[in-house]
């Protein structure tokens, strides 16, 4: 099948009240993004997530990735022009079915119903989906390709983490006190803190394994930049000695290392939002695990004596485990990006190539002067 992008389709959202405000409330916190951006410096998307990630979290509480998102939206928006749109990809929302939606706000996520406006010819953004507000509609436009089919949920490496988590509180809240006639709560709620000692174990390693490739992601960096850099002084070297020859092919070098160096600036990037969505999710197995344990508590008070009438404390308690799974949704999946390209465009690329090589070697000579 295809995967080439054909066009992009609108989804006009048909939204409740309070699914309208969490909207409208997470464009609010974009625009935020989007100010605090304006007034930041930086070379690369590297050195503006270094400069203004943290910021931005802490400032506009956005989901880690629409921050990553929001890093590279800037340096294609025209700062004269208001901001109207959201970039999405499928980790902040997924077509649920025909005619729901899921999307990620600033107070979690919240499921939509949606008409199909229309279908329209092609797909230039970079990202996968915007979520655009005109007036008083909102919708969103989403790039789709030969074979579209609805999305599930996103997932990213400690997806199967977070899903067993989910299932292992569940099961604490269903088994270990609601249901006090159980045959066994309190082993239930034994079993559940158990597991999830277990599968915190499981999360610091992935963790562990996002920090290491981060350190090998910036070591091939640095040794590429000693490298780039290397080349500026032989390519002088052999314009200065007659031999263009070998300018030429080192310039060629050069380049092709500075391509490399780009594609690696976009994966450190994403190794960084990586790491701060693993650090976020351990926080949440915390807050999971003391819940467990605080409900093996009631279950084995329970065994001792009779249930009281004010269930005030459980519901409170279901509310608190029911916030760490809205967290948890909230930093699910790192989807990879559909990847565009043509055989036709291969020629273009080595004339640009060329071109580059080129102009280059004129800028060396110049030097010289």
């Amino acid at each position: 099948m295809s995967t080439k992008l054909l066009s992009n389709v609108i989804l006009a959202l048909n939204l409740s009240e309070g699914n309208r405000s969490s909207l409208e409330e997470t464009l609010l916190a974009y625009r935020r993004a989007m100010a605090i951006l304006d007034q930041t410096e930086g070379a690369n998307l590297v050195a503006l997530h270094a400069a203004a990630y943290e910021e931005i979290r802490i400032k506009t509480s956005l989901p880690s990735r629409m921050v990553t998102l929001a890093l590279r939206d800037h340096s294609q928006r025209d700062p004269q022009e208001p901001v109207r749109d959201i970039p999405l990809d499928s980790k902040l929302f997924s077509v649920k079915g025909p005619d729901t939606v899921s999307i990620a706000t600033l107070s979690g996520r919240v499921v939509v119903p949606y008409t199909v406006r229309g279908y329209h010819d092609g797909w230039n953004d970079f990202s996968e989906a915007r979520l655009v507000f005109e007036g008083e509609s909102i919708s969103i436009h989403a790039g789709i390709k030969t074979g579209f089919q609805p999305n599930r949920e996103a997932s990213m490496n400690n997806e199967g983490i977070l899903g067993r988590l989910g299932r292992v509180i569940a099961g604490v809240m269903n088994n270990a006190v609601d249901a006090a006639e159980a045959s066994n709560p309190v082993a239930v709620a034994q079993q559940a803190v158990r597991e999830i000692a277990q599968i915190a174990d499981e999360a610091r390693s992935a963790l562990g394994v996002a920090v290491a490739a981060g350190h090998r992601l910036k070591a091939k960096a640095a040794d590429l930049d000693e490298e780039i850099r290397d080349l500026d002084d032989k390519i002088r070297i052999g314009l200065e000695n007659g031999r263009e020859d070998l300018a030429r092919a080192a310039t060629g070098l050069q380049i092709d290392l500075e391509a490399q160096r780009e594609a690696l600036n976009k994966a450190i990037l994403e190794n960084a939002a990586e790491i701060a969505e693993a650090e976020t999710t351990l926080r949440s197995i915390a807050s999971a695990k003391a819940d467990a344990q605080k409900r093996l508590e009631d279950a084995k008070r329970a065994e001792r004596i009779t249930p009281a009438t004010d269930t005030t404390p459980s519901q409170r308690n279901d509310r608190r485990l029911a916030d760490a799974l809205d967290a948890i949704e909230r930093v699910t999946g790192t989807p990879a990006k559909p990847n565009n390209g043509a055989a036709e465009v291969e020629e273009l690329g080595r004339m640009q190539r060329q071109s580059a090589i080129e102009a280059r070697l004129k800028a060396f000579r110049e030097g010289q002067r």
